[in-house]
């Protein structure tokens, strides 16, 4: 089993874009790739964050928990 660390803004990347596969979620940030090259911060981050993911297996990726790094969608919530 693989022991991969994922900082906050990779978590939170992940969680951005997260699908309901380890396979569909990396398949979502190689097509957004292209999309955030003009932002060198983004773009870095996401190439780093890809071959990490790649290490994964479907219940490491599962066990990231990534519902803790989503934004929060909607205003007025209580955040305890």
């Amino acid at each position: 089993m693989s022991n991969v660390r994922f900082d906050e803004l990779e978590l939170m990347l992940m969680a951005m874009f997260e699908q309901p596969t380890l396979k569909e979620t990396i398949q979502m940030l190689t097509e957004v790739q292209p999309l955030v090259a003009e932002d060198a911060e983004m773009a870095a981050l996401v190439q780093q964050t890809i071959p990490k993911m790649q290490q994964l297996n479907e219940q490491q990726f599962k066990g990231l928990e990534l519902e803790w790094y989503r934004p929060e969608e909607t205003e007025g919530k209580n955040v305890k």
